[in-house]
Formats: C-alpha cells, structure tokens, sequence
C-alpha cells in the first residue's frame, strides 16, 4: 500500500485550507449539525448554503462527478486529500450529490437527470432523505411505508423519522409489493414535499423531535395518501433496494472523522495554554492526562491509516465492504471516547451543562454539547452492532 499523495493532491489540500480559512467563519452555532444553544438555525443554513456556492463557483462542488454530468472525474486520491484537508480546516460542507446523484446518474432517465442535476450542481436544490422508519433503522429492509399505484401516481401513506423534512423534495423508499420477500418489493421514488408556495403537499404532516438537549435538531414525517407522480421512480419498481445501494466511484473513506478530530485536539491545545498562561492552570500539567493526550493522536492516526486504506482500495477498483465497516465503526467509538475526553480535561469546567451559554469553551464553544450528544453516533448512520457483524461475517468469515 502506499498512502503518498501526488503532488497534485498535494496542492488542492493546501489550497483547500487556505480556502476555507478565507472564505469561512463559524457563527454562534455548531456547525456539526447547524444548531445553537436553542434550535435549529436558519442563518446557519443559509451560511452553509452560501459557502457550497462558493465552492461551486470554484469548481469543487462537483469535481468528483463524471465529465458526462458536468464534473472533472476527479480520483480517488484527489477526492480523499481535498475532504480530509476541508475538514481539517472546519469547513461545513465540501461535495455536492449526496446519495441522490449517483443513482440520478446511473438509474434515471435522462429527463430526470436534466430536471435535478443542474439544480444539484449549482447547490440551489438539495433534498430530504426518507428511509428509517420507526421499526426500520439499521434493519432498513423492514420499512412498512406503503405506496399504492392510482393511475398515474402512488399514494404514499406511512412515517419516516430522523430526517430534516424541510427540503422542496426527498428520495424516499416506499413498499409497493407487501407481499414479496423483505429487500424485494421496495420502490425507491424521488417526490415533491413542498409546493411552489413552500407549503406541504396535502397528506404530509412534518413534526419536530428535540434532541437531548431540547434544540429543534430533527423531524418525523407523516404521510396519508400523499399523492405523488409514478414517473419520479428511480429504477425499478419492486427493486427499489437495489437501487438505493447503486454508487458511483466517489470517496467513502470516511477521512473527514480523523482529520476533524485532529483539528479539534489541536484547538483544544491552544486552549488550555491560553488557560496555563491567563489562569495558571491546564490539564497538561496532569502526566496522566498528557498521557491520554497522547494516546488519542495515536488512536485517531490509526484511524486515518485505516481511512486512508479504504481509499487505496477504492483506487484499485476494490470494494472495501468490511474496511469501510471498520472505518465507522472506529470513528465513532473513538469520537465518542475524545470528546469526553477532553471534556474530563476540564474538571469542573468539563462538567457544565451543554446548554450553559456564555462561557468560554474551547471547540467552537461547543465541546460540552459534543461530547453530550457523542452516544447518538453508536446508533445514527447504521449501529456499532451492525457494523461489528459486518467485519465478523464479511471480514472473519464468521457465521451469522
């Protein structure tokens, strides 16, 4: 393996840095899941929104897109240095597509692509995601929302949760065939949730769940014969799980875990010498907790290795089914274990509520709510148990 960068990939992480350094100051929210100390924040929406243009402006939105689409084929390497580089520098948003625009571009008719594409591309549309349900998360193939065919369109009724509800449109996976096996008779259906208004479409009911801490962070869908046009099928019908799982050759390494984490670390530093040279105190004069300093650069280096091989696999054409796997799982684990982390460094500082606004605190103001609302990431995006079956059955070859 070699995990050198050309002198190409170089280069755009150096001007990735300097760009985002630039163009980008974090306002009073965190920029992790775009809320204050409150609720969900428009401005921070509207902040992120502004700085994706930017990078669209400046040809990175879509660099990882094929030439066909518009893009510049961009490699592996060069997607996974300019993602571990924006990261580094704390920038909110780095690729445009999603999972919308590979299956657009592998799946859909050229109608559709013509419709969404550009609007992706320019970073104007942007779209909701309806798949977990409330008995269907990680066991994804267990979804019950139903869609009935009426002619021309579906009549959708059933409920999605934890997702953002708020975009004109979602790429949501419905049931067409109750009767066929549990990953066969999905349809996966791109439809509108708002109307040219920006009301929601008749038979959709949004409703806001608080997080831990209270702030507006996501929503729950409700859907009673939400009428929505057949042709939007992405795919096939009844084979709407294949679909979803179709992907392009885009970066999914996961680099942005370490390299945010480094950053946080290295902010964390600076912090607490500040604090050694103001107040004459910092954890660093604790040899035990220098120690565990320590072992969190060595940990989070590893797991960069680990990000960086994932890569390298990708760049030969390999799938890294388990490495990928492996990639989250570690990244969570060790998220939930650094913030906490640093968190304790603090000593009673450390032990503030979340919420306590006001008082100076290192990682943007925000390393409390981080270190707080860390646990969610054993369960969000596919769980640390599913994840752990993943590289004991795929990677060990251990049975089920």
């Amino acid at each position: 393996m070699d995990f050198r960068f050309t002198p190409e990939a170089q280069q755009i992480q150096q001007e990735a840095i300097e760009f985002t350094r630039k163009e980008w100051e974090p306002g009073k929210w965190d920029t992790q899941i775009l809320v204050n100390w409150h609720h969900q924040v428009d401005e921070a929406e509207e902040a992120v929104n502004e700085f994706e243009k930017k990078l669209v402006n400046k040809g990175w939105w879509t660099m990882h897109w094929p030439s066909e689409f518009g893009g510049q084929d961009a490699s592996i390497e060069v997607q996974l240095a300019y993602r571990e580089a924006m990261s580094y520098a704390g920038a909110p948003a780095s690729l445009g597509g999603g999972l919308v625009a590979p299956v657009l571009m592998l799946a859909a008719p050229k109608w559709m692509q013509d419709e969404f594409l550009p609007g992706i591309a320019s970073a104007d549309l942007e779209f909701s995601q309806g798949f977990s349900e409330p008995d269907a998360g990680s066991d994804l193939g267990s979804l019950k929302t139903r869609a009935v065919r009426d002619g021309d369109d579906y009549l959708i009724s059933g409920q999605k949760i934890w997702g953002t509800y708020r975009n004109p449109w979602i790429h949501i996976l419905v049931r067409t065939d109750p009767d066929a096996p549990k990953h066969r008779g999905i349809t996966y259906l791109l439809a509108p949730l708002k109307d040219a208004d920006g009301e929601f479409m008749p038979g959709v009911q949004v409703r806001k769940i608080p997080d831990a801490l209270g702030r507006h962070r996501w929503d729950e869908l409700f859907m009673e014969n939400w009428r929505v046009p057949a042709r939007y099928i992405l795919g096939e019908e009844n084979r709407g799980w294949y679909t979803a799982m179709t992907t392009l050759s885009f970066e999914r390494s996961n680099i942005q875990a370490p390299a945010t984490m480094q950053r946080q670390i290295e902010e964390y530093i600076a912090f607490v010498r500040e604090l050694k040279a103001t107040r004459g105190f910092s954890p660093l004069d604790d040899a035990p907790f220098r120690n565990q300093m320590a072992n969190l650069r060595i940990e989070i280096e590893t797991l960069r290795m680990i990000a960086y091989r994932v890569g390298w696999m990708q760049s030969r054409g390999e799938i890294p089914q388990k490495e990928s796997s492996m990639s989250k799982l570690w990244a969570d684990v060790q998220y939930q274990k650094t913030m906490k982390t640093l968190a304790r460094g603090l000593q009673e500082y450390g032990n503030l509520l979340p919420t306590q606004e006001g008082i100076d605190m290192p990682n943007e103001g925000f390393l409390n709510n981080r270190a707080f609302m860390s646990g969610t990431l054993s369960v969000a995006g596919g769980t640390t148990e599913v994840q752990r079956q993943i590289i004991a059955q795929r990677g060990l070859g251990l049975p089920r």
